[in-house]
């Protein structure tokens, strides 16, 4: 072949020509693929870790070697805002039962900002003791040992806000309720 016709000649045939077609396309079989959770994805919101005290975590995930990373305060990243704890006692009645307990409620709003260029997703870790539960909207993403993990996404410079409830609900003593006895026949109640 000659001229033209000598340069339609499809690339993947020169490869074959230039090294053996069965080196071209080989892989190491015996190396595992890790698992991929997309955190490291150019696209992929950097990821904030944030305490129950609004103080930044250092990053599970990639420690510093030979350095011991404590959590810090930026009061520009997180703060809280109406922090507040009360009680209260819920009644209900069951046939001729009085069941009565004290609720004792704690609740915090953070406020978070990003002040990164890009979008970033909180990663909010609420300690809850135990017998108290999470009485908060939205609901924590999930739970791990006593942490409470709410994730929450911020674009860059927007300032959001997350509130985390917690209830504890303490049984009080039962009170019978018996059926009050009518007055006697021909006096008044009053």
């Amino acid at each position: 072949m000659t001229g033209i016709k000598a340069l339609l000649v499809p690339a993947f045939a020169l490869g074959c020509v230039l090294a053996p077609c069965g080196a071209v396309a080989q892989q190491a079989s015996d190396t595992a693929r890790p698992s991929y959770d997309g955190s490291d994805s150019p696209n992929a919101p950097k990821r904030i870790y944030i305490d129950q005290d609004c103080r930044i975590e250092p990053d599970p995930a990639h420690p510093l070697p030979g350095k011991k990373l404590r959590p810090f305060s930026d009061s520009n990243i997180c703060h809280l805002e109406s922090v507040a704890q009360s009680n209260h006692i819920e009644e209900r009645i069951a046939g001729d039962e009085l069941y009565r307990s004290r609720i004792y409620i704690a609740e915090q709003e953070y406020v978070l900002q990003n002040i990164t260029d890009g979008q970033v997703m909180f990663i909010v870790q609420h300690a809850v003791s135990p017998d108290w539960t999470v009485d908060s909207d939205p609901l924590p993403l999930s739970t791990e040992g006593n942490i409470a993990v709410f994730p929450v996404y911020a674009d860059p410079g927007q300032i959001v806000r997350l509130h985390v409830g917690l209830r504890h609900t303490q049984p009080l003593k039962t009170k019978f309720i018996g059926a009050k006895s009518s007055a006697p026949q021909g006096t008044t109640g009053n």
